[in-house]
């Protein structure tokens, strides 16, 4: 019998794109996107690109968050360092329509992500101090920026690369006809319309996660900055709000811990850090502890690409996260 390869193709097809429907069912809105991203159904939640007049224009800084706007609640040092081994798959989390991560089990979670400089041709090279979380975005083209880091999740076929090029692009401020065709179409494409421990055993490893837990648990408990189940969906509002806790680090504060690997307390009451690998490669950990209570109907929410990793040194940096996932 002959077989027609087409016809096995499309049935091939059809059949990836059910198992993708199972995996993705009871999701929707961007979540939804990610998923169908992710099983390799060339899902998409953009548009045709961003109208070049969002590109152009006045003489504000393309983008001005830093240091000023980093989050530092409370912090731990980069000694409180678990094993790898200790976290889970913070991508393997539900997620809400919007693309956030739903945090609602306490423990720690990490994922290897591409990230991006955001400081023109800078590559990120010779960094030796810490990261601290800012909200993103600020400046004339912070919109912009904002969205390549939020949509690029959903283009795989955009080369890490070209999307590191058209930031640069964007955050010195050169206008969209004269940037390359991979620039150009990179932006078409992402922008929406408008827009060691290696040998540890299991039951130590337990031991270790307890003893870690432990830890945070007593020091969130104490931390005059959190209550219970702040900074759950729109928490963070209440928590940038003036008078609220969080402090902005400034340049030259020497109250500021500066050494790798240290953590910032989140508004929510969760520790994050950031563990670059040069500009193109971050590892992102964050620890929620058992003390907050998270709430089932006001869950805790974090997106990872909401927030720029800031250098607390010179010369200054500031990375952006995406959820790419890196390699």
């Amino acid at each position: 019998m002959r077989v027609n390869k087409y016809a096995v193709q499309v049935l091939l097809l059809v059949c990836m794109a059910r198992a993708a429907g199972a995996q993705c069912q009871g999701k929707s809105g961007f979540a939804l996107a990610a998923c169908q991203v992710a099983a390799n159904t060339g899902g998409s939640a953009s548009g045709a690109g961003i109208p070049p007049a969002v590109l152009q224009g006045s003489k504000e800084p393309a983008l001005t968050t830093g240091l000023t706007e980093a989050i530092h609640m409370d912090t731990l040092p980069g000694e409180v360092d678990p094993d790898s081994k200790l976290f889970s798959p913070l991508l393997k989390l539900d997620r809400t329509d919007d693309g956030s991560f739903i945090v609602s089990t306490a423990g720690m979670y990490q994922a290897y992500l591409q990230s991006y400089s955001l400081d023109a041709n800078d590559t990120g090279g010779g960094r030796v101090a810490g990261f601290y979380p800012a909200p993103c975005c600020k400046g004339r083209r912070a919109a912009v920026v904002a969205a390549v880091l939020k949509f690029s999740e959903l283009h795989p076929d955009v080369s890490q690369n070209d999307i590191q090029q058209l930031l640069w692009a964007v955050v010195s401020g050169m206008d969209l006809e004269k940037m390359t065709p991979a620039m150009q179409q990179a932006a078409v494409k992402i922008l929406p319309n408008g827009l060691a421990k290696s040998l540890q055993g299991q039951a130590q490893a337990e031991a270790a996660k307890k003893s870690i837990m432990g830890y945070i648990n007593n020091r969130i408990s104490k931390s005059p900055f959190v209550s219970a189940g702040a900074g759950a969906a729109g928490g963070i509002e209440n928590v940038l709000n003036p008078g609220a806790a969080a402090r902005s680090g400034v340049a030259g504060d020497s109250s500021l811990p500066v050494a790798r690997g240290v953590w910032a307390l989140m508004p929510g009451g969760f520790f994050l850090r950031y563990l670059p690998e040069g500009c193109s490669k971050i590892r992102l950990q964050i620890i929620v502890p058992e003390a907050l209570g998270v709430s089932s109907t006001a869950p805790l929410l974090f997106d990872p690409t909401q927030f720029l990793a800031v250098y607390t040194q010179v010369p200054a940096l500031r990375l952006g996260v995406t959820l790419r996932p890196a390699k």
